[in-house]
């Protein structure tokens, strides 16, 4: 298999994606080299399987490349999902795609529509992905082909446990005529912000609340990470094709305002300039690449530590620089105008066994984070969040409440039978009244969307002439409907609605059918001690 990628790619020239492209997958650049040790105090395993594990990591970071490269979207929400998806492929022994559906499979998605030959379009693929990931266009093959075999694996298991999703012809035809269904309704609404009740603090009740819900209040985390910058490169002076200069031409055509159609030639015009970018980028990827490859095996985690005098001295040799950054808590990791998003959330993850991240680039430096101290995650006393504790107390208090007022005037709309009345009942009571255009169930008006309810249900159980219980929006106002018309459509659906609901019901089914399996089949993670 990799054979034919290798055979397939090599017969002919590199030519990078478009410019946009490269833009969409802009933010997986800083992908690290891999240091992390292997399973180490406190790791969190998932069905088996370290979540820490470079390799685990890795596999999950090569699909959010290779999806976006790919213009697809990436169903596998986070790394746990893909671990679950997988785990259950193995349980319901999916094999591997053959060599010829992996062929197939890498063709939809790496051509382009630009009238290449596929062949083509897999080495500009091949190119781009390997940039990315920072590896050579061999190993890039090899990732490229198991993520072809995941996805593959990962899409069959999903089938399988979601069946067809039947879905009637009769269901098909009530569902169509109640979405075309037009409503006519009269809105009152009592308005959260207008609501201001006095709320007396009551110490007593608000600790009592908090002991009953300390785990709210828990304090996350922290830890306080150094900065290790490396910046002692060596000059790159391996040869730089015409190609090259190209490739890197449609990464800087923004910069260097190249035009459509004549990156080639301007590419070419500005070697000078673009042969030094690509020189700098290479030095701090062998430098990234050199001292990943040396801190892994001179310093290993199990058994060195960042103060360690031989560690020390190593940094001193290398010319490196340490920047210590304030402690932060890992769930809400700083900003830093040189340090990836990535870096900091892994920083987050490091204690006293993986005391250091993996290696990461900027444009000038190769870098990494370690440990300085890690304080755990700890349920405070209510005095530490005496505050935070009484705010909380007293918005709960507020809720309640509002939502006992909003049942009260429920209740003075039940004997409401006319629009006059109704108003009249509105105003009484201080609502906000408004009448909405007519609307169909398929495009109820935002503000009349309920978050706890569904409106269009509220509506057909309350029916003609009769007046909704209290539905409360995403803004916290409580709305009380007043059905004036309901009108439901004469004419039949036609066989096409029929058919063209028919497919999106079962795929809605069957995607809900194995959803639902999967909360089933899989268990949630679990610490483990070493």
């Amino acid at each position: 298999m990799i054979t034919w990628l290798q055979s397939a790619t090599s017969k002919h020239h590199r030519i990078i994606f478009s410019f946009l492209l490269v833009v969409v997958i802009g933010s997986f650049v800083f992908y690290g080299y891999g240091t992390r040790g292997a399973l180490g105090a406190n790791a969190q395993t998932y069905l088996g399987v370290d979540l820490h594990n470079p390799n685990v990591q890795n596999r999950y970071r090569d699909s959010l490349i290779f999806s976006a490269l790919s213009g697809r979207n990436n169903e596998t929400q986070n790394i746990m999902q893909q671990i679950a998806e997988l785990h259950i492929a193995d349980q319901l022994n999916i094999p591997a795609p053959s060599d010829e559906e992996v062929v197939r499979i890498a063709t939809l998605l790496t051509q382009m529509g630009d009238g290449k030959s596929p062949a083509e379009s897999l080495n500009r693929y091949i190119e781009v992905a390997s940039r990315q990931l920072g590896v050579n266009d061999t190993e890039t093959r090899v990732r490229f082909e198991n993520y072809i075999k995941d996805l593959w694996r990962i899409n069959k298991a999903m089938s399988v446990l979601g069946g067809a999703g039947h879905a009637s012809r009769e269901q098909i035809k009530r569902i169509l005529s109640r979405e075309r269904t037009a409503w006519t309704v009269d809105v009152a609404t009592l308005k959260s912000d207008n609501f201001s009740p006095t709320i007396a603090i009551d110490e007593a009740k608000a600790k009592a609340a908090f002991t009953a819900n300390q785990e709210s209040f828990r304090l996350p985390a922290k830890v306080e990470v150094a900065i290790v910058s490396l910046r002692n490169v060596t000059p790159d002076t391996s040869p730089i094709s015409d190609e090259e200069i190209v490739t890197e031409g449609y990464n800087l055509a923004e910069k260097f305002k190249f035009e459509t159609g004549k990156v080639r030639e301007q590419a070419l015009a500005k070697r000078s300039e673009i042969e030094k970018i690509i020189r700098e980028d290479r030095a701090i990827r062998n430098l990234a690449g050199r001292i990943g490859e040396e801190l892994t095996e001179q310093f290993p985690l199990d058994n060195s530590k960042f103060s360690d005098a031989a560690f020390q001295e190593w940094l001193k040799k290398e010319k490196a620089s340490v920047e210590i950054l304030p402690a932060f808590a890992v769930n809400q990791p700083p900003s830093h105008a040189q340090i990836s998003a990535e870096a900091l959330k892994m920083a987050g993850e490091l204690n006293e066994k993986e005391w250091r991240t993996d290696m990461f680039r900027t444009e000038d430096a190769a870098y990494f984070l370690v440990l300085k101290n890690r304080i755990e995650s700890r349920l405070p006393d209510f005095d530490e969040v005496k505050t935070q504790a009484l705010a909380q107390w007293q918005k709960n208090q507020r809720a309640q409440m509002l939502n006992a007022e909003a049942e009260r005037i429920g209740k003075t709309f039940q004997s409401v039978s006319s629009p006059e009345s109704f108003i009249q009942t509105a105003q009484a009571a201080g609502l906000a009244f408004s009448g909405p255009a007519t609307f169909v169930t398929t495009e109820i008006p935002e503000s009349l969307v309920g978050v706890n309810e569904s409106t269009t249900q509220v509506l057909e159980t309350a029916g003609l002439g009769k007046v909704t219980p209290a539905i409360q929006t995403a803004k916290g106002d409580f709305l009380f409907l007043r059905v004036n018309a309901m009108e439901v459509p004469k004419d039949e659906a036609t066989a096409k609605e029929v058919d063209q609901l028919m497919v999106r019901l079962n795929a809605q089914n069957a995607y809900l059918m194995r959803v639902g399996l999967m909360v089933n089949l899989i268990e949630p993670p679990s610490q483990q001690e070493k």
